[in-house]
């Protein structure tokens, strides 16, 4: 029968069978799934422990895997600083609810008291988990339940310090996650937007996109979308390397991308401000003339010049030629600018955009790799 096979059949089973290895493995190990996964574990790991505690404490272990999930985050800072905020939440309700307790048993005014205080003191001491509404909750649990059962308030902190130290346990020991690669891909993202959002201004120049055209805004909340994601996604990964023993193995110069993320943001900032110059000067407005045609031709060499310089900014190729050439083109559009200028118009659009893609040539240069080195 193998005469009947149809040739190359295999070949594309093969082609995919990697495609697919990938996707299986980026789903195995998604952050919620891992986070998942790890705050189940912590919970089993803390309910076992909780019911090997001699005492009293051992009458009480739902709380140990309730102190594990309450302190459980996707990175080990964060679910260090989410455990000693449980922690301390839990302590200043136990102290409101004794505080409760003298005044007699539970009642409205006792309960009222509780849970006033709690969200009022919530406010204040902002960096306990839940707020006021955790401290709260605590304080309602040992007023209630507990009442003058030093027991229970005893068993309710112990459990939930084994919880919380079980949670910190595991968030640090299996698999936790590094985000350097999200955030490097975020600030290529940022730096490839800015890149085509300049080209597209040549595209612009070219069919003369109307002043209320959708696609002014479009490119606005893109720009400003990818370089809120950038800071975000670089703020998240310096968090996720505190803490975690994996860094040593993947060492980064975080103040590096800190300084990139802020190069970066100066070009958005010049980029946007570019775009609304070009919107309200293509056709002009009540009180400026169109772009005169003198102009536009080196417009649309200087938005292409500097977005290429853009599209190879920290890449590992030599920039020269192009950083020559973005040079050449933003002279060129200068003198244009100039010749364009008049007495009544000093001040004319197409000198602030070439202001703002010398800026940020400026702003990228020093990262460029040049032949002499410099």
């Amino acid at each position: 029968m193998s005469h009947n096979r149809i040739p190359g059949r295999r070949v594309p089973a093969a082609r995919l069978d990697p495609e697919l290895k990938g996707r299986l493995r980026a789903a195995a190990f998604h952050p919620q799934l891992l986070l998942a996964g790890k705050a189940a574990l912590a919970a089993a790991l803390a309910w076992t422990i909780a019911l090997a505690i001699p005492g009293t404490p051992s009458e009480y272990p739902y709380y140990a895997p309730l102190g594990a999930l309450l302190a459980m985050y996707p990175t080990v800072s964060g679910t260090l600083k989410l455990g000693l905020q449980t922690v301390v939440g839990l302590t200043v309700g136990i102290v409101l609810a004794y505080l409760a307790v003298w005044a007699g048993d539970p009642d409205w005014i006792t309960i009222a008291f509780v849970v006033g205080a709690g969200v009022l003191l919530g406010g204040a001491l902002r960096r306990t988990a839940g707020g006021g509404s955790g401290i709260a909750s605590a304080g309602l649990f040992v007023l209630v339940i507990g009442n003058e059962n030093l027991g229970y308030s005893l068993g309710y902190l112990v459990q939930t310090l084994v919880g919380v130290g079980v949670g910190l346990a595991v968030s640090a020991l299996i698999f936790p996650p590094l985000h350097l690669n999200d955030a490097v891909g975020q600030m290529s993202q940022l730096r490839r937007t800015a890149a085509r959002e300049l080209q597209q201004m040549g595209q612009a120049l070219d069919e003369g996109w109307a002043e209320d055209d959708a696609r002014w805004a479009e490119l606005r909340d893109s720009l400003s979308a990818s370089a809120r994601n950038a800071r975000s996604a670089l703020q998240y990964a310096d968090e996720s390397r505190k803490g975690n023993v994996r860094r040593r193995f993947h060492p980064r110069d975080v103040r590096e991308d800190y300084r990139h993320v802020e190069v970066l943001e100066v070009v958005a900032s010049h980029t946007l401000n570019i775009t609304n110059l070009l919107q309200d000067a293509l056709h002009g407005t009540s009180r400026e003339r169109p772009l005169p045609d003198s102009v536009r031709t080196p417009l649309q060499s200087a938005f292409t010049a500097v977005g290429d310089v853009l599209d190879l900014w920290t890449v590992e190729e030599d920039d020269a030629v192009m950083l020559a050439t973005a040079e050449r083109a933003l002279r060129d559009l200068g003198a244009a600018a100039y010749d364009a200028s008049s007495r009544e118009v000093p001040f004319s659009a197409s000198a602030a955009i070439a202001m703002s893609l010398h800026r940020i040539l400026q702003a990228v240069t020093p990262e460029l790799r040049l032949n002499d080195g410099e």
